[in-house]
Formats: structure tokens, C-alpha cells, sequence
């Protein structure tokens, strides 16, 4: 079975913003590196919330606010060494599109529906390559 530390984007990997970030640089942000959801680092880069695309639009262009005013605070997690299956199901049933992936509660990466799009893709590739094609099969053949 999978961990999410298999498919999630790794901590050196993240792009993040700090809590004093105007509504305009997140948005910016997440422009430039063509991502949706943004975890928001205090001084020390312990996880104090996300922001996430929707939370942007709704804040509206020009905004004064704060990335620390429309971030979703304390956010569900998932630690790194659950299986796959775990976060989706967690992903579903609250309704996320991503997750802050921790450890002991220390920040390690972040998984998004993206990411477990990516898992779906590769299963039915490798289901494709073992099943038998249908049209290789015909019964006719053999009457």
C-alpha cells in the first residue's frame, strides 16, 4: 500500500507565504508557480494555515487583507506514514482539495486531489497492461 510521503509534494519542494502576505502576493504566488493551495509559515516555518484559491477569489482583486485573515486555521492533516487510502477517505469526506502533510507535528509536504488524480491514472494504466483486450478475443474463432 502507499504512504502519502509517496505522493506528496515534499516540504523542499513547497511554495509557501507567511501570515503578514497580502491577499495581491498570494494571489501572485500562486499565479507564478501555477498551484492552488498555499501553506502559510510563521517565522519559526511552523504550519499556521492554508490558503487556498477559493479563499483568494472570495477575498476579491485589490484586496488590503492579510493572507493571516481568510487562511483556514488549524487545517486537517495527515501525518506522512498513512496510507493513501486513509487521506483520501479523510480528502472525501471533508470535503478537501488538499491536505498539509505532517510528522510528529512538523510540516513535511502537502497532498492534493491532483496528487492522488496522478495515483488513479497510474492504476488504471497498470490495469490496462494486464487486462486482456476484448477485441482479441473473439469467440468466433474458435467454433
Amino acid at each position: 500500500m502507499l504512504d502519502i510521503k509517496d505522493i506528496m509534494t515534499p516540504r523542499q519542494s513547497l511554495v509557501s507565504v507567511r501570515p503578514e502576505s497580502t491577499v495581491d502576493e498570494v494571489r501572485r504566488v500562486m499565479a507564478a508557480h501555477k498551484i492552488r493551495h498555499l501553506p502559510v509559515l510563521d517565522d519559526l516555518g511552523t504550519l499556521v494555515g492554508l490558503v487556498s484559491q477559493t479563499d483568494v477569489l472570495v477575498a476579491g482583486n485589490g484586496s488590503p487583507r492579510l493572507a493571516q485573515e481568510i487562511m483556514v486555521r488549524d487545517p486537517d492533516t495527515v501525518d506522512e506514514r498513512n496510507n493513501v487510502r486513509h487521506a483520501a477517505l479523510l480528502m472525501f469526506r471533508r470535503k478537501r482539495s488538499c491536505l498539509p502533510v505532517t510528522r510528529d507535528g512538523e510540516l513535511r509536504g502537502i497532498v492534493t486531489d491532483s496528487d492522488f488524480l496522478s495515483v488513479a491514472i497510474a492504476l488504471m494504466e497498470q490495469l490496462e497492461a494486464v487486462e486482456p483486450d476484448t477485441d482479441d478475443l473473439d469467440v468466433s474463432d474458435d467454433l
